[in-house]
């Protein structure tokens, strides 16, 4: 048991050495992931900024944890677009001709995005303190926002690979990052739910985002929501529940449609 967890493991870093030299290697898909994500946050801080009303919180500070969000899921992207090449064009047969862990060609593309994705986060964020936001949190609120971050990363890597093999074509693998995306707007992540029309509060209010984006902003902020934090977890580990059997039915279903 432990040399197959051992092996598991082994062959899941080699795969993820792969994936991030590819990534390395893609220097403009790092630039189009980053792109987005700083382009809404100076579109919202500088242009649309002083139109919201966000009471006591300035903008940036309240916008700033949707963007690191949005970060993730456009970083996402490119992971399910790359575990749906390997399917596609023959790598994943390749992969299942040698003595590798079948798990281990999901882990490594799982592992390569939690990495990529964290970086691309360190760069958010220094870029937001460029552009004035100021955090405060304590220790509680560092290990809060630590704990969800690492949290969402696992669990939209995850989602990426579950939709990265299963899809039938390239075009069609990240199109689930833009319904994560639309999840965000529809969310506390831009403006308070309060200022919503009654249907869509409710909606707001109850869908996964906008417990992850108020934990993340009541934190940073210096005030622990355990609500919030505690909803926010509970999201995170049904995602990964979810998106991990995903992605093991997808890795089955690609060796079925290659077999």
């Amino acid at each position: 048991m432990s040399h197959g967890m051992g092996s598991l493991m082994a062959d899941s870093w080699t795969l993820t050495g792969r994936m991030l030299k590819h990534n390395v290697r893609s220097a403009d898909t790092i630039v189009t992931t980053l792109v987005m994500p700083v382009m809404i946050l100076l579109a919202f801080v500088f242009v649309l900024g002083g139109a919201m009303n966000t009471g006591p919180v300035r903008y940036v500070d309240y916008v700033v944890p949707v963007v690191l969000l949005f970060a993730v899921a456009s970083g996402v992207s490119y992971t399910a677009w790359r575990a749906n090449l390997d399917v596609s064009q023959g790598m994943y047969d390749r992969f299942r001709t040698m003595p590798i862990a079948r798990a281990a060609m999901a882990g490594g593309h799982i592992v390569s995005s939690v990495i990529l994705n964290a970086a691309s986060l360190v760069v958010i964020f220094a870029i937001a303190l460029l552009c004035g936001y100021r955090p405060h949190p304590g220790a509680a609120g560092w290990l809060v926002t630590f704990a969800i971050l690492v949290g969402v990363l696992i669990a939209f890597a995850m989602m990426g690979v579950a939709f990265g093999m299963a899809a039938s074509s390239n075009e069609g693998a990240g199109m689930f990052a833009y319904i994560v995306m639309a999840l965000m707007f529809v969310s506390s992540g831009f403006a308070p739910t309060s200022t919503m029309k009654a249907g869509l509060r409710w909606f707001a209010d109850h869908q996964p985002m906008t417990p992850i984006i108020n934990a993340l902003r009541a934190a940073q902020m210096g005030q622990v929501d355990a609500r919030a934090s505690w909803t926010a977890a509970a999201w995170l580990v049904a995602m990964i529940a979810v998106f991990g059997a995903l992605s093991v039915w997808a890795s089955r279903k690609a060796e079925r449609r290659r077999a």
